[in-house]
């Protein structure tokens, strides 16, 4: 840096300049327009002031390593009256000097680019090796001399013990435990900032917490050549580097941190149906007439008091539906009423699953043929998902498409609902002890009463409640609960230890007034 400052001193005092202000941006990539002092240099210059009549550069690569910028941000100085100089590419007057310095510029980033591609082979080799590339290692670890080669230290991570408690920390608070319900990213950021716990001196934002939560360093798989350093765009999968990294977390804890984050994600559910304490957040409709809107919290007296009320009408102020506000502890104990009485009474369980019980030969030759039937659309699945592989590797779909992590996706949740229905089918025509039967659902509807009226576990109880119901439609008279008949049979088939079912359909398991109608005071 002295040298060229040195160099540009002397060049502009043999043109007769005298340096007036020096712009250096230290330790920034010249590819990149991202420099403060860049920045700073190319407004002043093209101010109404303008403090000077050239900017002197050590050479054209210094000011930008990209001949078609280097030539755009150029004419927006010569609009102003400024001229770009170089120390030590010397452009001479006349109409050549355009030629010249397309010449100059083209050659400087082949150059950049050439010693670019060296420097990312020599770095991927590197990482081949299971060595560090230099970069800010994550929470949790810090960088080693593992050996010298040539000279040249190469490195390695091992595990920081302070930083790697708080990265526990993250992911037990995350997951919970003792039935407690785990805190959301937002809470959990604010959780740790209160707690004075800081990410190296930051605050704990959301964005830093779902990032521990989802890397997979933390499980002792560390990935290099992710993202395109230049566009910041992700590589394709295979074209990722693994690293062994020492391990902080378990596999089934971070497997099971994924399972959750999955089923929160705001395009499957609300966020507020997993975020709120409130036992029927986004589950409840205002009843009134033409109206159907979300019913929201509201408080009294301090909190003293608590209602579902109206959002049309709170937050709207749309007065069309009347006004609708409910005592949440009343529709509250009236829908666990629901669940406890009459939803998990075996007898009724028994009526909904009826198909699912049904024991006769002719109901399993039905179930035979429903197994061909959804094995051969399992087959189309697993099809369409080859085919958009092969498109990618015969070059015929870019693998940066947006639509193909959408289709992808899509043909794989397919696959997978139609693998649980094909074994769900099969243990109903398989061995009898084997079988799902009035036992396992009477079981099932015990167990589950236990967890719905446990008082100490309110968090699980709102788990399940979510998971069963998918709308509970109240005014001051009645309330109406309806759920998904699809969760009832993925719970009973699920073991006893498994997560909560997912909603996957909008079948209703009762639908009618008279069966679900809230107690009269």
């Amino acid at each position: 840096m002295a040298e060229q400052k040195k160099g540009i001193e002397r060049d502009a005092e043999r043109h007769g300049y005298v340096v007036v202000e020096w712009y250096v941006d230290g330790g920034i990539s010249g590819r990149s327009a991202r420099r403060p002092e860049f920045q700073r240099l190319i407004a002043d210059s093209r101010s109404k002031t303008r403090p000077y009549n050239a900017v002197y550069i050590y050479n054209f690569s210094r000011f930008f390593r990209d001949d078609f910028e280097v030539e755009g941000y150029r004419r927006k100085l010569e609009k102003n009256g400024v001229e770009l100089l170089s120390a030590t590419q010397q452009i001479t007057k006349g109409p050549h000097a355009r030629l010249q310095r397309a010449i100059i510029t083209a050659m400087d980033a082949a150059a950049s680019d050439i010693n670019a591609e060296q420097v990312t082979l020599v770095m991927r080799a590197n990482a081949r090796d299971g060595f560090w590339n230099g970069s800010v290692p994550p929470l949790g670890y810090e960088t080693y001399t593992a050996e010298i080669r040539l000279k040249k230290h190469k490195k390695m991570l091992r595990v920081l013990s302070s930083e790697a408690a708080v990265v526990e920390h993250i992911y037990a608070l995350y997951v919970g435990t003792d039935g407690k319900a785990s805190l959301g990213i937002a809470r959990l950021a604010d959780h740790l900032n209160t707690k004075g716990l800081s990410y190296r001196g930051r605050p704990f934002s959301p964005a830093l917490v779902h990032t521990i939560l989802t890397r997979e360093t933390y499980i002792g798989r560390h990935f290099y050549n992710v993202k395109d350093s230049r566009t910041g765009e992700k590589r394709p999968r295979e074209e990722w580097i693994e690293v062994a990294v020492p391990a902080i977390i378990p596999e089934k804890t971070f497997e099971k941190v994924q399972a959750i984050l999955k089923s929160r994600d705001p395009k499957m559910a609300p966020a507020r149906s997993h975020s709120s304490p409130v036992l029927l957040s986004g589950l409840g409709r205002c009843g009134n007439p033409g109206c159907n809107g979300t019913m929201m919290l509201m408080t009294g007296k301090g909190g003293q008091y608590r209602y579902y009320t109206c959002s049309n009408v709170r937050r709207k102020k749309d007065r069309s539906c009347g006004g609708n506000n409910v005592s949440m502890a009343q529709v509250d104990d009236a829908v666990l009423t629901v669940l406890e009485k009459r939803l998990l009474d075996p007898a009724r369980l028994e009526k909904l699953l009826a198909q699912l019980l049904e024991r006769s030969a002719g109901a399993d030759v039905k179930r035979k043929r429903d197994i061909v039937t959804l094995r051969n659309e399992r087959n189309a699945a697993e099809t369409a998902i080859q085919r958009l592989f092969e498109s990618i590797e015969a070059g015929l779909i870019d693998p940066k498409d947006k639509d193909l992590k959408k289709r992808l996706a899509s043909h794989q949740a397919r696959r997978a609902a139609l693998s649980q229905e094909i074994d769900l089918i099969e243990r109903q025509c398989g061995d009898k002890l084997d079988r799902i039967d009035s036992e396992t659902i009477a079981a099932f509807a015990n167990g589950l009463k236990k967890k719905l009226t446990d008082p100490d576990r309110p968090g699980l109880r709102k788990n399940y409640v979510q998971a069963f119901v998918s709308e509970v439609v109240m005014t001051k008279d009645d309330l109406i609960v309806r759920g998904p008949v699809a969760s009832l049979v993925q719970a009973v088939s699920t073991p006893e230890d498994g997560a909560p079912p997912v909603r996957t359909s909008m079948a209703n398991w009762c639908a009618r007034l008279d069966s679900n109608q809230r107690p009269q005071d």
